[in-house]
């Protein structure tokens, strides 16, 4: 475990430079840094962006990777509608996100 240490502090001043860059150069953080991106219409439809891999699928809860964690969705009916290499879009009453991980 304690190998892990200076790699993680690595990517941690890593990812700092990226968002000093970013801000000096005044661009838009989830395309810089592949942040994702979520957008939710009313509670019937999600859009997330920059996803990295749907980790559970159930009608009542859903849980997809991102770079800097995990979101769970949770609802009912909720169906995948559309599945792509960097999007994701689901459809049903959503009553709940949350997400678990580090911010930048």
């Amino acid at each position: 475990m304690g190998k892990n240490r200076p790699r993680r502090r690595l990517l941690d001043r890593a990812r700092r430079l990226e968002k000093a860059v970013t801000d000096f150069l005044e661009l838009p953080a989830d395309a810089a840094l592949d942040l994702p991106r979520l957008t939710l219409l009313g509670n019937n439809r999600l859009v997330l962006e920059n996803h990295r891999g749907i980790s559970e699928y159930q009608p009542e809860r859903v849980r997809l990777k991102l770079t800097i964690g995990e979101l769970e969705i949770r609802g009912t009916g909720l169906l995948l509608r559309e599945i792509k290499a960097d999007l994701v879009a689901l459809e049903g009453v959503i009553i709940s996100l949350s997400f678990e991980g580090q911010g930048l």
